[in-house]
């Protein structure tokens, strides 16, 4: 079975990169999750006055843009970038565009960097990838039960949950038994928990890793371990119903993907560094 795994595009640089201008919006936008064939959330939105079908992506910066519809909008590269993953390995020069305009009901994002994307590597459903850390100081929710994105004004009050924010993405301690480590929240990925393989020796598990599948990102390729977990799991110090792990020796750090978002309303707030999980 070949999962298609991540949508993670990390630009050159590790930080939190400026990508987008500004960001507005007049009261409180909901807009559906799009039926599709990955556990990232599929919207509608429109560029240039015209529809297009983007994956929300934490996991992304800007995101990507297919070339075709760039050039089918008259865009012009203003750059270009050195764009990978976590592994650091198989990295790419892309161009860069710069979306004068993307619109969700009443929320507008203005100038959102965006990366090239080739053929179809964004997904068979949609037409790019919309990072969002493009959202601004915008609170955004991926509400996967409800089947909704929401996007707004405002905080997330102090209590709620601290993120850091590594190679340009919110990421969150995760515990599993003894074993600590960070993990990008990517609602981009198709997977569940994921650990480095190199931890397996230390993890809590009942029954000895085997392969479920093949998994790629943009620039590589690697196979996916799993194993049933015989302990507890936290992220960000709040316990969360996982009871398997998946592995793979492609990237240092650990993943928290669709198949553990895909049980909560995720709401990030960018600006505060904040992000709260409610169970659906």
């Amino acid at each position: 079975m070949v999962l298609p795994f991540l949508t993670l595009a990390l630009l050159s640089q590790r930080s939190e990169k400026v990508v987008v201008d500004r960001a507005t919006c007049i009261g409180k936008v909901i807009a559906p999750i799009l039926p599709g064939r990955r556990k990232a959330p599929l919207i509608a939105v429109k560029i240039g006055g015209k529809p297009y079908r983007m994956l929300l992506d934490t996991g992304g910066q800007g995101g990507r843009i297919s070339e075709d519809v760039a050039k089918a909008l008259g865009l012009q590269p203003i750059g270009e970038v050195r764009a990978g993953d976590p592994s650091g390995k198989n990295s790419q020069r892309l161009f860069l565009y710069k979306i004068p305009e993307i619109v969700i009901g009443n929320a507008h994002l203005y100038g959102v960097r965006m990366i090239g994307s080739k053929g179809r590597d964004h997904g068979v459903d949609s037409d790019g990838v919309l990072g969002t850390n493009a959202f601004g100081d915008l609170l955004v929710t991926l509400d996967f039960p409800r089947k909704q994105i929401e996007i707004e004004n405002g905080s997330l009050p102090s209590d709620s949950m601290p993120y850091r924010v590594l190679n340009g993405v919110p990421a969150l301690t995760v515990e599993v038994g003894k074993v600590k480590i960070d993990a990008h929240v990517d609602s981009g990925s198709d997977g569940g928990l994921m650990i480095p393989l190199s931890y397996q020796d230390q993890l809590p598990l009942a029954e000895k890793p085997h392969v479920v599948g093949h998994a790629r990102s943009l620039f590589n390729d690697f196979d996916i371990y799993a194993a049933k977990l015989n302990g507890k799991v936290k992220i960000g110090g709040v316990p969360f119903d996982i009871t398997t792990v998946e592995m793979h020796n492609a990237f240092p750090m650990g993943n928290i993907g669709g198949r553990v978002l895909q049980n909560y309303a995720v709401t990030i707030d960018r600006k505060n560094k904040r992000i709260r999980f409610k169970k659906g």
